[in-house]
């Protein structure tokens, strides 16, 4: 197989101002996703444990020997 001579590529300062610019809004998003609060994160609706009493009248358990109030 016949290999081509390499080519030179040139770097003009249009190309390192275009890559600076898109580098920056890479950074500026990247920062802007850090600081954001996850979106799968669980929200906290009560804080503190819950008594027995209170898991068996959410889930519908009647454990024998408890009447509902």
């Amino acid at each position: 197989m016949i290999r081509r001579f390499p080519t030179s590529i040139e770097l003009k300062l249009d190309d390192v101002v275009e890559y600076e610019t898109m580098r920056k809004e890479q950074e500026a998003a990247r920062e802007q996703q850090k600081n954001s609060k996850p979106y799968n994160e669980p929200p906290c609706w009560q804080a503190g444990p819950k008594s027995k009493q209170e898991i068996h009248a959410r889930i519908g358990y009647l454990p024998q020997g408890y009447s509902p109030k």
